[in-house]
């Protein structure tokens, strides 16, 4: 979620210089709607202690995926119908937290 987040504000920074404020807010929004969703979906999938039973686990992921969707559908309803939304910035904002999601498993641990 870190890569996430870096990810939104670098996106908002870059919008905010391109396009102007009003995008880069939607940007911003993009952003925390869809890091947002993903800390829900990561709560939902590791709220059973170690060792719990596969089933449990199971049920814990398709819970979480099933909240990660409903939580960006309904917010992004919301942004998309609030006063001087950028829908393509919004969108954009919303996109780019994916690839933090899809490539913080491959980055390096630390070994702290």
């Amino acid at each position: 979620m870190v890569a996430q987040a870096a990810i939104t504000v670098a996106v908002g920074a870059v919008t905010a210089a391109g396009w102007g404020i009003a995008a880069a807010k939607s940007a911003l929004w993009g952003g925390c709607i869809g890091t947002a969703s993903s800390a829900l979906m990561a709560l939902a999938i590791f709220r059973y202690p170690e060792g719990a039973a596969a089933a449990r686990i199971a049920w814990g992921f398709y819970l979480g995926q099933f909240l990660k969707v409903a939580l960006s559908i309904g917010l992004l309803i919301v942004a998309f119908g609030a006063e001087g939304a950028v829908p393509v910035a919004l969108l954009a904002g919303y996109g780019a937290t994916f690839v933090g999601y899809w490539a913080a498993p491959r980055l390096p641990l630390s070994r702290r």
